[in-house]
């Protein structure tokens, strides 16, 4: 490329980048606007009190009612006289607001004049009203209420057609400026097929509802904003099986995690509650996702009555007694959050409410997490991880699970995926800038974290797990197709017996290096030398089958009582110190394929004992390299030889 191609494409970068960041500040601004006092210019919502059904008159929508028009469908639906959204079949449960709103406080007062989470630390925080209650609805509904819609004097009812959301706008525009370079971030797609327990099929709909939720934590307690959804029936009734604690990530927001929060209650059955807890402490000591004192403050909170968590679903738009079973979930820093709660509240015997913990690609600080399962004791553990990258501090949590718990089913590693594989959805631009910032999600990741997690809490809800649930689990280190994604079951780094690896391997794939450039037939073949390390030959042929010949010996030892970290020389002797240079991250148990890295994840090779394989094999360990952390560009490498001589037998 031509340096003043490089400067082009640095040019666009930038500019790219400029439009989303500016767009997502755009949506904060809007959000905070809408959900305030009314302002100056006019803007108002007509609220009147509804039932738990979610039956109420529809205020009239505005173009910038609200931050989640952005993720709405560009095409928007006409809505039904029932007040809810009408929905294509294909189409998501939608995120977009009623209008319906209870009480007349707004949301920046309590009624005891206790401080709101107003310094809350995420870049797109919104501030919601109290008591509002929104549907969404999987499928269009008959309007089968018994109240009939006012007498209107035409004959024929047609919804006005909703303005374009500027910021949707700007989101499309982000959006394809970067497809046209041949990146494309990971959108909005539908929900995955579940195979929800009997209870969870007859949900219909969610509806949201938000309210302040105080934690007693500090002198006079903690009062922050929190989003709560019900899972409604089809005559509006909730019936949920339990509740989850949804607890977004560092420098996140409740608002952050709104799809996920919806799949789960309308797949599981539950009610969830996000609230939002500052990254910092800034409002009093330990008032933050890593303070202990913040974590043993909510872990009361489900003890005896649930006092301050029906009281806030109840300000919400709840009516009856939340269910007394419950699960804690989170994202990053928001999933060590999960297991610290989660430890806090098993140190009481006499409480047996908690059903699991499901960590959402989660990072727990230092050595919380392992004090936290020694505390947990039994209680299920699940991790949906995405290999190791900064934002999970390179998957240094996920080991620590894995560490823990032995032999048991603790997760699944998505092939290729983002730290934020969980949080797609919610706004196309929070979408963009946050890949944009972590990397890019591939194509059925968020899906299979949805099939995955409700799977699963479906499953510990009924006291069942990996033997005898319904939810997709597997051996340690078992290869799982999930749609169009792929995933690994966690398990540790397998052990090496030296002899049973020794012999041929063929490359059928590699990070190339300056010097392999061009090799095909590559090939390393292993021995033993008398004084117990380990001969090397590599070799090649440059460019096809009959030429120039690359040879080169060398010779390896281990560093590690597992055999599974070697260091490899071709000049002098070879070292025994770690961290060593040959990684073996995954292999088979059979001894039929490997994969190799080193200790900074920019090295990869496939070493199969056949030097043809299918494209199925090949692709299996394209996605095993991915989640076993290697991040260089791996390429096949051909065998001409061995593809001749199948072609002619």
């Amino acid at each position: 490329m031509t340096p003043g191609r490089w400067t082009l494409w640095l040019v666009a970068m930038g500019a790219g980048t400029c439009i989303a960041l500016s767009a997502g500040s755009a949506v904060a601004l809007a959000d905070t606007a809408d959900s305030g006092p009314p302002s100056d210019h006019g803007t108002s919502q007509d609220a009147t009190s509804g039932s738990d059904a979610g039956t109420s008159d529809k205020a009239d929508d505005k173009a910038d009612d609200k931050a989640e028009a952005a993720k709405s469908s560009s095409k928007d639906e006409p809505e039904d006289d029932d007040g809810t959204d009408s929905l294509r079949d294909d189409d998501r449960p939608s995120a977009s607001h009623s209008g319906d709103t209870k009480g007349a406080d707004k949301y920046g007062t309590d009624p005891d004049g206790a401080t709101q989470d107003d310094d809350h630390d995420a870049p797109a925080s919104t501030v919601d009203e109290p008591t509002t209650a929104e549907d969404d609805q999987l499928t269009a509904q008959p309007d089968t209420s018994v109240t009939s819609p006012p007498a209107v004097d035409t004959d024929t009812i047609t919804a006005p057609t909703k303005a374009q959301d500027p910021m949707q706008a700007l989101a499309t525009m982000a959006t394809n400026f970067w497809s046209s370079l041949g990146v494309a971030p990971a959108v909005a797609r539908p929900a995955p097929t579940a195979e929800p327990v009997a209870a969870a099929s007859t949900v219909t709909g969610v509806r949201t509802g938000h309210s302040t939720l105080t934690i007693p934590v500090g002198d006079k307690g903690f009062n922050t904003n929190a989003d709560w959804y019900f899972p409604t029936q089809a005559d509006g009734s909730v019936s949920a099986t339990g509740v989850i604690w949804l607890q977004h990530g560092f420098l996140s927001d409740k608002s952050f995690t709104s799809d996920l929060a919806k799949s789960l209650s309308q797949q599981t059955n539950s009610i969830v509650v996000a609230p939002n807890v500052p990254s910092f402490p800034l409002r009093c000591s330990g008032c933050s996702l890593n303070g202990v004192q913040m974590q043993q403050a909510v872990a009361t909170m489900f003890d005896g009555d649930q006092e301050a968590l029906n009281s806030s679903a109840m300000k919400a738009g709840f009516s009856g007694t939340l269910p007394e079973q419950f699960i804690l979930a989170g994202h990053s820093a928001g999933g060590g959050f999960a297991a610290g709660v989660g430890g806090f509240y098993a140190t009481n015997p006499n409480q047996r409410r908690l059903r699991g913990v499901v960590m959402f690609d989660g990072v727990a600080r230092d050595d919380a997490l392992p004090d936290a399962l020694e505390r947990l004791g039994t209680v299920p553990v699940y991790q949906i991880a995405a290999p190791p990258q900064a934002w999970n501090a390179f998957g240094s949590t996920t080991s620590q699970l894995v560490a823990a718990r032995p032999g048991q089913f603790v997760g699944v590693t998505l092939a290729n995926g983002s730290h934020v594989d969980a949080l797609i959805g919610s706004n196309p631009i929070v979408d963009f800038v946050m890949q944009l910032v972590t990397r890019f999600s591939p194509r059925g990741n968020t899906a299979a974290v949805y099939t995955l997690a409700n799977g699963w809490i479906n499953d510990l809800y009924q006291g069942l797990g990996p033997t005898d649930g319904t939810g997709i689990y597997g051996a340690p280190d078992e290869y799982l197709v999930l749609g169009n994604a792929a995933g690994v079951v966690l398990a540790p780094a397998p052990t090496v017996d030296v002899d049973r690896y020794l012999g041929t391997w063929y490359e059928v794939g590699s990070v190339k290096q300056f010097f392999s450039l061009g090799l095909v037939n590559t090939k390393a073949e292993y021995s033993l030398n008398p004084d117990g390390s380990i001969r090397v030959v590599n070799s090649g042929n440059y460019f096809f089958s009959n030429g120039p010949l690359s040879r080169i010996v060398g010779v390896a030892l281990p560093v590690n009582a597992a055999n599974n970290k070697l260091n490899v020389t071709f000049f002098g002797p070879a070292s025994a110190n770690p961290p060593g240079n040959y990684w073996i991250v995954d292999l088979d148990p059979d001894y039929q394929w490997a994969i190799v890295s080193d200790s900074t994840g920019f090295s990869g090779f496939l070493l199969t004992r056949d030097p043809v394989i299918s494209d199925e094999l090949y692709r299996e360990l394209l996605n095993r390299a991915s989640v076993k952390g290697v991040r260089g560009w791996i390429t096949r490498t051909r065998q001409p030889a061995a593809e001749s001589a199948a072609v002619s037998v």
